[in-house]
């Protein structure tokens, strides 16, 4: 008996010895699982990398400075290299990050080049800084870096380059209390050269410049576009009053809405529509650049008076004096005798007017408003129309691809914004979406433009286009407007004023479009822009004219 428990004993202290073996070789497996599991990576992304928008001459318009930011583990010896390189308002900062556990990022002020495992330094590109050109074209971003308007919007996906995953970062190794693991090489990842890849546009950085300084002299709220004829790229657009994209915010609650593309919105016209009513005379027949009127001062139609400027007699006058001298009554003289409502609109719509342009995804010159067929049937509202009052209403954008039309011999071309896109080596890529948007088309004979530009030309020697005209003997074609718009404000009647036109003369390389939205005439506050920016571009940027 006592043989048989002596025996049934060892067997069942041997099955607990082996399960005791069993049990500890699987917690052994567990916890070296787990033990490598714990020793994980932390990555600290430095900056995200986006690409750069260019001008046509590949100049950076945005990533243009750089600042340097430190990566570094919290211990004390990041706190003795980063302290002496920090602002005092970062200090407090400083220590609080040094004395946590988690990897870290701050700005400094210079590279000290000391070759630290605790410290790493990069120089990382800043993408709104200093005065940023264009701003209502470039656009801006959200707080979480995607494109919300402009080019930002348009090319967000080719800037961001979502699928390359373009960062800078550094990965630490961790054990399981999520400190680093000392000793160990810090992996850097760094996509840098990614932000060359960009979005090229037409804009000439340094027409733009002299564009923006010389409209905030004389304009509040407005507009300027300057197109390179024949083939009506944009090299400036300007909207006022302007934003930095680094800050939206704080325009939010502005009243003058400067956040809002003035150069893409539509206003009230008035007699730079003059031109289109004298070319569908002149295509009805040439000859009738010869037909005359005796200005009275005032033209009735029924129980209408339409009335020059301060109801100024002209006297007898041709087409180009009524041009150049912005005779109200000789335009309404045309729709009683020659103009017909058909060929007006059909004209208006072969020039742009009443459609959208568009310049790239979500960037749209608005469509305006051109007045129906059936609102033109009272000829009291057609003769009003004939000198571009009424329910009328255009883009600045719209006028640029008119004036550029007549500077081109009559070749409409649709104004374009983007040149092209180009990879991270600077390699052009072409963008399939710009081939619809080049359109030409013949609307006007080169015998209307030219009879157009010389009265144009006449308007600057001699009529309202006077103040426009720049020094040392620059030739140049232009032509005003003042448009009513039956707002008020300040007890004060707002005046749309305009100046638009081409230089040089005898062979035209720009076209101008000048909008002050609340101005005095188009001569007295949309003149002295055009001068000035035209007599600059010839001081500051005279290779462009060789």
């Amino acid at each position: 008996m006592y043989k048989r428990f002596v025996v049934l004993f060892s067997i069942l202290m041997s099955c607990f010895c082996f399960l005791f073996f069993v049990l500890d070789s699987i917690s052994c497996k567990k916890n070296l699982r787990q033990a490598a599991m714990n020793q994980q990576s932390y990555k600290l992304k430095i900056c995200d990398i986006r690409g750069t928008i260019y001008d046509c001459r590949n100049i950076p318009m945005v990533n243009t400075k750089k600042k340097i930011v430190a990566a570094a583990i919290p211990c004390l010896e990041s706190l003795n290299i980063l302290d002496s390189i920090i602002n005092d308002s970062q200090r407090e900062e400083l220590y609080k990050k040094c004395s946590e556990k988690t990897p870290f990022i701050i700005q400094v002020n210079k590279n000290n080049n000391l070759d630290s495992k605790y410290v790493k330094f990069f120089e990382v590109p800043v993408r709104y800084s200093g005065v940023i050109l264009a701003p209502h074209i470039i656009g801006y971003l959200s707080e979480n870096k995607t494109g919300v308007y402009g080019i930002e919007k348009a090319y967000d996906n080719y800037l961001s380059d979502v699928n390359s995953n373009s960062e800078i970062c550094v990965k630490y190794d961790i054990d399981a209390s999520g400190k680093i693991i000392m000793g160990r090489e810090n992996i850097i990842q760094d996509k840098l050269y990614c932000a060359s890849q960009g979005v090229v546009l037409n804009l000439d950085s340094r027409i733009q410049a002299i564009a923006e300084e010389v409209a905030n002299k004389y304009i509040s709220r407005g507009a300027v576009i300057i197109t390179e004829v024949p083939n009506c790229e944009i090299r400036a657009s300007v909207s006022l009053p302007s934003f930095f994209p680094g800050d939206i915010s704080s325009y939010l609650n502005n009243p003058n809405s400067p956040l809002l593309n003035r150069a893409l919105c539509s206003f009230n016209l008035g007699s730079i529509f003059k031109l289109i009513t004298s070319a569908v005379s002149l295509e009805k027949n040439i000859n009738n650049i010869n037909f005359y009127y005796d200005c009275t001062g005032e033209n009735k139609v029924q129980d209408a008076k339409f009335r020059c400027f301060n109801s100024k007699k002209h006297e007898k006058i041709n087409l180009e004096e009524a041009l150049a001298y912005s005779c109200n009554g000789y335009f309404v003289e045309l729709i009683k005798n020659i103009v017909t409502r058909d060929k007006l609109l059909d004209m208006c719509q072969k020039l742009g007017l009443g459609k959208e342009i568009k310049l790239a995804d979500h960037i749209f010159s608005h469509a305006g408003l051109l007045p129906s067929y059936e609102s033109l049937e009272n000829l009291k509202t057609l003769a009003n129309f004939s000198f571009g009052q009424g329910k009328l209403l255009v883009t600045p954008m719209q006028i640029s691809a008119i004036i550029n039309t007549i500077a081109s011999d009559g070749v409409y071309t649709q104004p374009k914004l983007v040149k092209n896109l180009v990879n991270k080596n600077m390699e052009i890529i072409q963008d399939k979406n710009l081939e619809n948007l080049n359109t030409k088309t013949q609307v006007l004979s080169k015998k209307i433009t030219d009879i157009l530009k010389s009265c144009m030309k006449a308007s600057v020697d001699y009529g309202t286009s006077s103040r426009g005209k720049p020094e040392n003997n620059i030739t140049c074609g232009a032509k005003t407007s003042t448009a009513q718009t039956g707002i008020i404000e300040n007890n004060k009647k707002i005046e749309q004023s305009w100046y638009a036109g081409f230089f040089p003369y005898e062979n035209p390389k720009y076209s101008i479009v000048i909008l002050s939205e609340a101005g005095r005439g188009g001569g007295e506050s949309a003149g002295p822009v055009f001068k000035e920016i035209i007599e600059r571009i010839y001081n500051e940027i005279p290779e462009i004219f060789v």
